[in-house]
């Protein structure tokens, strides 16, 4: 799903842009690491309201995101896809790191690093993490970097899911 950004001075949710299903056979390793959560709540949205905002970081994400993330989605170029999500993943790192200490949570990172050097195509965190994940070709490969993260994980957990590419239903009763 790429959202239109947040409507300024309402409650409203952003516009919906496009949203296109990943490819069935595609699958993401989550990674939880033994550590504390990443910030919630009011810690979060202090953090964002001292957070500044990066005029040319923001055009390079949206630039990724249009003519490289959505085209690899649209077209299953898993290796393109791969790359530009990564690259997406570490400049929206770059914006949290004067508050989380690095790109990544300190105890992501190493796992972030070990999805892509294990095969997955790009790798990237969940909002302030722990939670990272990579994605693959297939369950198989899947169910390969979990086994090659088991002996790196020192606690913590991994396993391959599919893309819900449903979404969300809302039944009024």
């Amino acid at each position: 799903m790429v959202e239109g950004g947040r409507r300024r001075g309402t409650a409203e949710p952003a516009p919906l842009l496009m949203r296109h299903p990943m490819p069935d056979e595609w699958r993401c390793v989550l990674v939880i690491p033994a550590a504390e959560p990443g910030l919630s709540g009011g810690p979060e949205e202090a953090a964002f309201a001292d957070l500044d905002a990066d005029a040319d970081r923001s055009a390079e994400i949206a630039q990724l995101v249009l003519t490289a993330l959505l085209p690899a989605l649209v077209e299953h170029d898993l290796a393109e896809f791969g790359t530009a999500l990564s690259r997406v993943q570490r400049l929206v790192g770059d914006s949290f790191a004067p508050v989380q200490g690095g790109t990544f949570h300190p105890q992501a990172a190493p796992c972030v690093d070990a999805l892509l050097r294990l095969g997955a195509a790009g790798a990237g965190q969940s909002s302030w993490g722990p939670a990272v994940y990579g994605i693959v070709e297939s369950e198989q490969q899947g169910h390969e970097v979990v086994r090659g993260l088991e002996a790196e994980l020192g606690g913590g957990r991994a396993e391959v899911v599919r893309f819900d590419n449903h979404g969300a239903r809302v039944e009024v009763a």
